[in-house]
């Protein structure tokens, strides 16, 4: 009973010499350089200590400046250290994105009546292929009736004053009239002609062919009141907001017309990658459900991010001669982004991660193995490349020529936190925000009602 008794107190005490040399990180690291001094000492006479591949963090040497982690030849065999040099980005970088086809909204033709109008007929029906001049709709309107009759009366008037020019004009000719009877005669001949091509005009804007404004004269009761509303461009009937039997007034939209000589391409690049797209710049655009394969530039992008998608949105415009593609359809969109002065391009195994900033290990020029962890800036990644931006304040970036560790670089990081660690400090390669994570400007008191 009393040696257990013992054990829990031992074991009590050993609990707290862990638990404070794990808080204290100065006292940790006596703690540990006096047991490696203690252990050498104890080594037999004629024993060689054991190698070890990393650094003991009671070992690190002093002299090393901060941020410069040294191996030895040993060690860089051991861990199988590899290096590569920094090259400069001469490819495009490649998008992978998204887009959708949609009709040109420039190209759009709105059908609608230039008068107050009951449709009687519709001759066509939503999605059908049109051309110019063929029928749409049969419309009545008494405002068109009352046109084609002032068109009449007015053709009428000037017949009546042409053939009065035409008979009194060799009477002035010869003298037997007044010349100034013949200038009045001229003058009405003039203004009659004038009303009368005012009037065929008019009937022209509504909508009327030359052949039926020629024919009113022919027309009798209702007749002049119907008229067939023709298409004005060829395409597809992409939108019908008639019914027959109801009117409608001038300013309604009765039918919408798109062209299918070409069509858009609506495409979506994150807001990470939004700055990146400009206009001119060569995208191709994949088909997946064909063997089509177009390529295009950027004609135009947004200037605003979509709140619910959190994308910037750019199209182009394609040809469609055949009327092969349909709006609607889903493709797949290579962006060529053409790479920037300054940035190189590096392995994406050789960049380390923490804490969201991103570092690599640059090898120091002279003897030994020395590498320099040093932050830097990504501008585009992939699973097997990294794209480097060029240097700022910020972040020093990399120069072509330098080399870098490739494998072997977490085992670097992992010694500099292990140096971090034994010399008692942190590291000063964090992110802004997190400066005062989790700790409050000052102490709050909540008061419930």
């Amino acid at each position: 009973m009393r040696i257990g008794w013992k054990i829990l107190v031992a074991t009590l005490a050993v609990a707290g010499v862990a638990g404070w040399l794990a808080v204290d990180r100065p006292s940790r690291a006596r703690a540990l350089s006096a047991w490696h001094q203690l252990s050498g000492s104890s080594l037999h006479a004629g024993e060689a200590p054991s190698k070890a591949w990393i650094d003991s963090p009671g070992e690190t040497k002093p002299s090393l400046p901060r941020g410069v982690v040294e191996l030895t030849d040993e060690q860089v065999e051991a861990i199988g250290l590899k290096t590569t040099t920094v090259k400069n980005q001469t490819e495009p970088v490649i998008l992978r994105l998204t887009g959708v086809t949609d009709y040109d909204p420039a190209t759009l033709t709105l059908i609608r009546s230039m008068f107050d109008c009951r449709i009687d007929k519709v001759l066509v029906s939503f999605g059908s292929v049109v051309k110019v001049g063929d029928p749409l709709l049969e419309v009545f309107s008494t405002d068109l009736a009352q046109a084609k009759s002032d068109y009449e009366t007015a053709r009428s008037q000037w017949t009546r004053d042409k053939k009065v020019l035409d008979y009194k004009a060799p009477l002035a000719k010869s003298e037997t009239i007044p010349r100034k009877e013949l200038i009045e005669i001229e003058n009405d001949e003039s203004k009659s002609h004038l009303q009368m091509k005012l009037a065929k005009d008019k009937l022209l804007v509504y909508g009327l062919t030359e052949k039926e404004v020629e024919d009113v004269e022919k027309e009798d009761g209702v007749q002049k009141a119907r008229l067939i509303l023709r298409s004005r461009a060829d395409g597809i009937v992409l939108k019908r907001s008639v019914v027959p039997g109801n009117y409608y007034d001038a300013k309604d939209e009765l039918m919408q017309i798109a062209p299918l000589d070409h069509l858009w391409v609506r495409g979506s690049v994150s807001e990470l990658d939004a700055d990146k797209v400009e206009i001119g710049q060569t995208l191709r655009i994949i088909f997946p459900y064909s063997d089509q394969t177009i390529t295009d530039e950027v004609e135009g992008i947004d200037k605003a991010i979509d709140p619910e998608t959190r994308s910037a949105k750019f199209r182009a415009s394609i040809p469609n001669p055949d009327k092969r593609f349909k709006a609607g359809m889903f493709v797949r969109v290579l962006l060529e982004v053409p790479p920037k002065p300054g940035e190189t391009v590096i392995p994406r195994e050789s960049m380390v991660s923490v804490d969201r900033l991103d570092f690599v290990f640059v090898q120091q020029p002279g003897p030994g193995h020395r590498f320099e962890r040093r932050k830097i800036l990504v501008s585009k990644e992939t699973s097997d490349w990294v794209i480097v931006a060029r240097a700022t304040t910020e972040h020093a970036g990399l120069k072509i020529g330098e080399t870098l560790a490739v494998t072997g670089s977490l085992i670097l990081e992992q010694m500099y936190e292990d140096r971090l660690t034994v010399e008692g400090k942190t590291s000063s390669e964090r992110p802004r925000d997190d400066e005062s994570f989790g700790r409050p400007e000052k102490s709050m008191t909540i008061k419930s009602h």
